[in-house]
């Protein structure tokens, strides 16, 4: 590799502008990109390798050519040049060598027409077909033999050409230029004398800076940074491991050789990025354990008696042993910090009550927070009934309430006056204390974050110098490897299975185009005393021609549905309202609802047997499965009718899925595939950095191997005090410190 005079100075720090041959507006459009330093550039991870085989002869490469994700490259002669003008202005030549005759072809390129002559000689690079019996490469790279010979040293200092603005250029097509030809390849990738098969990096980019000219940086910086690099790692823990150098996964991973260097090197930097996570979530775990106290609810035979008799069913063996998990937590004088998982209609609920009622039968508050106020409403409702009669008093907080309501409810809190406290985030504020707060449940925990958990956690500062155990819980079931990430500081309880006389929703997905029939059948069962939802996704009329709740409840009531009893529902309506068209529903008085996916959680009527889902293409895998979880909570035999057909292949994923399984851990695991984890489950929502290189999708095992030395370290130095970790625990609190609050950790 060609080292510039001033390279052996570049360390991971030097800003671009520093190092020489790097031209002032290359810098410019680098550091647009948010790459400022050599450091930033050598982070900057291709997002996939191509493969470019060794020049071959054009026969040999028309008999290989069965891999068209490789680049070729031919060297020959131009027989002809031919434009072809339309809307698109095409341009063909003919390359021939001794052996045969190729096709290049280049697409709404006029322009080429003045680079390309009959008679030039040079190379062409680009993905081939064979077409009719002869080789094409389209908007292949054209290399002229007179500057062919250049180095990547004098190609690097050459100034970059204008950029075609579509992504093929951007990624292969030549450079549109009025220049002379050799601007034609400086904006193209470095050129490396190919004399075998090899592959190349192809890195994140845009129109404006393409993926070769970060390439050439990077092939500038890229030694010098890592002959800088401290390996956080002992050399005998990653022989252990199977892991090369840290410095020498850099290295390959952007001038990888072959496949063989792309898994090495990646395979060291996911475990990089896995193993500091999971450093971060065990040190975590350990601090609290550590540095909190909280009060042990104890267990006796007349308390366990007492809260199962206000529980209006028998509790199934699966929350009998959930509930066993959580009692053992509960009785120990440190915080329980525990995620439910539950699969929709699981009985998650149950749980969470019997948790807050021990709180209460020691003499402590227990508080239980929401993402929404039908939620929040709901879990009113419900404890509200099976305490109906007792002592225990509630306190409802939620944004909706008046100045006056929240005034009375914050100070019944501090005083003891209330013993469990139901609400949204409003609860989370900081003009809300408690007196004696020992139990917190925090419920769909996906929609809250790390700093949500701090918060009610601290919440149980009031007389006593305790923090409250905490249950989160969610009916969004997780992957495993999601779970490990994200709540790896938790202990965690699965819940599968349904409370007795529940039956099995049937699932059809339904083309649009039978919508009348699909509603015509609903209406005998809506005749029959049967209740149904049906979920549209837009609350108003919009220009995306989607239906939304005024005009398709208009259109069911003068249609369809025409004398029965409908009402619309969404979010943005009064809470007053809302909650005068819930009762109504739940009390049987309407006999469908028209909403928007704000019954996704919280509402529970037995007698709501029948859903209808319009644009199901529109929605996400696991909110298809939580709008199906509406119903099937009665004995009455449940269907959910998905209208919708999706024309990706994602779209097509989702709704095969939802079709095929009503299995909520299935469908998250599916989910996890087709989206990733970072759409399931964001960065901004845990608050979390995204991964670079692992995928939890994939890197199961990894995450594995991970955890358990993750584990292992914490359990011998929980502080990492050690002198020879230092490199690593500097690395841990840069990277997660502030996002899992680490303390001490700096």
């Amino acid at each position: 590799m060609a080292q510039n005079s001033g390279a052996n100075m570049i360390t991971a720090k030097t800003t671009l502008a520093e190092i020489p041959g790097i031209s002032a507006r290359l810098v410019e459009r680098l550091n647009a990109f948010d790459l400022r330093t050599a450091g930033d550039v050598v982070r900057h991870f291709p997002m996939r390798h191509e493969r470019k085989l060794a020049e071959r002869t054009i026969l040999e490469t028309q008999r290989e050519v069965a891999d068209e994700q490789a680049v070729i490259r031919i060297r020959g002669c131009v027989a002809t040049v031919r434009v072809r003008r339309g809307r698109a202005t095409m341009v063909e030549a003919t390359l021939e060598d001794d052996s045969s005759s190729a096709r290049l072809v280049w697409f709404n390129a006029g322009w080429m027409r003045d680079k390309i002559h009959p008679g030039d000689t040079g190379v062409a690079e680009g993905r081939a077909k064979v077409r009719n019996g002869f080789l094409e490469l389209g908007n292949p790279r054209w290399i002229p033999d007179h500057v062919a010979g250049e180095t990547m040293a004098q190609r690097a200092e050459a100034p970059s050409a204008p950029v075609n603005t579509s992504q093929q250029t951007a990624a292969n097509a030549p450079t549109q230029s009025t220049n002379s030809s050799p601007e034609i390849v400086r904006a193209n990738p470095p050129l490396i004398d190919v004399g075998h098969d090899q592959l190349r990096a192809i890195y994140p980019a845009s129109e404006q800076l393409i993926s070769s000219e970060i390439e050439s940086v990077v092939a500038k910086v890229l030694e010098s940074v890592c002959a800088t690099i401290e390996d956080p790692l002992p050399i005998e823990f990653r022989k252990e491991r199977g892991l090369i150098a840290l410095a020498d996964a850099y290295r390959l991973y952007h001038q990888a050789r072959d496949e063989d260097d792309v898994a090495a090197a990646r395979k060291r930097l996911a475990f990089d990025e896995l193993f500091l996570l999971q450093l971060g979530v065990m040190m975590r775990r350990a601090q609290l354990r550590a540095r909190t106290r909280a009060l042990p609810l104890k267990l006796e035979p007349k308390i366990n008696e007492h809260i199962r008799s206000r529980i209006p069913f028998v509790l199934t063996p699966e929350q009998d042993r959930v509930i066993g998990e959580i009692v053992a937590d509960m009785s120990q004088p440190f915080a329980m910090n525990r995620l439910l998982q539950g699969d929709v209609g699981s009985g998650k609920t149950a749980v969470a009550v019997y948790a807050m009622l021990l709180a209460v039968a020691h003499g402590f508050q227990a508080a239980l927070v929401a993402p929404t106020e039908l939620l929040a409403e709901q879990h009113y409702a419900v404890l509200g009934a099976m305490l109906k009669g007792s002592q225990v008093r509630i306190a409802f907080i939620t944004g909706s309430n008046t100045s006056a309501e929240r005034r009375e409810r914050v100070a019944g809190l501090a005083t003891g006056k209330f013993d469990i406290a139901i609400g949204t985030h409003a609860l989370l504020e900081g003009g809300v204390a408690f007196r004696n707060l020992a139990v917190a449940v925090i419920d769909e925990q996906h929609r809250f974050g790390v700093k949500q958990r701090a918060a009610i956690r601290q919440k149980g500062q009031g007389e006593l110098p305790v923090v409250p155990h905490t249950l989160v819980m969610t009916a969004t079931p997780i992957p495993r490897t999601l779970a490990i990430t994200l709540y790896g500081d938790l202990d965690t309880s699965v819940l599968r299975g349904s409370p007795p006389g529940r039956t099995r929703i049937i699932t059809r997905v339904v083309a649009p185009e039978k919508a009348p029939e699909v509603y015509s059948y609903l209406r005998t069962r809506l005749e029959r005393g049967e209740q149904a939802y049906v979920v549209v996704p837009a609350v108003e009329e919009s220009d995306l021609g989607l239906k939304d709740v005024a005009n398709h409840l208009r259109y069911l009531q003068e249609g369809p549905w025409k004398g029965l009893k409908l009402a619309g529902l969404h979010g943005a309506m009064a809470r007053d309202e809302r909650d005068a068209t819930m009762n109504a529903f739940r009390a049987g008085k309407l006999q469908a609802l028209v909403a928007t996916i704000v019954i996704e959680v919280g509402v529970d009527v037995s007698n709501a047997s029948v859903m209808v889902v319009e644009h199901a293409e529109r929605f996400g895998l696991a909110q298809l499965h939580q709008l199906r979880g509406r119903v099937g909570r009665g004995s009455t035999q449940s269907l959910c009718v998905f209208l919708g057909e999706s024309t990706t292949e994602d779209g097509k994923q989702r709704l095969d899925a939802i079709g095929n399984t009503d299995d909520g851990f299935v469908i998250a695991e599916t989910d996890l595939r087709i989206r990733g984890p970072g759409e399931v489950f964001g960065s901004r929502q845990s608050g979390l950095p995204p991964f670079q290189i692992a995928d939890l999708a994939t890197d199961g095992e990894l995450l594995r191997v991970a955890r358990d030395d993750a584990h292992a370290w914490i359990e011998k130095d929980p502080e990492l005090s050690a002198p020879e970790v230092a490199v690593l625990k500097h690395k841990l609190w840069i990277t997660y410190g502030k996002a899992l609050g680490l303390g001490d950790v700096g």
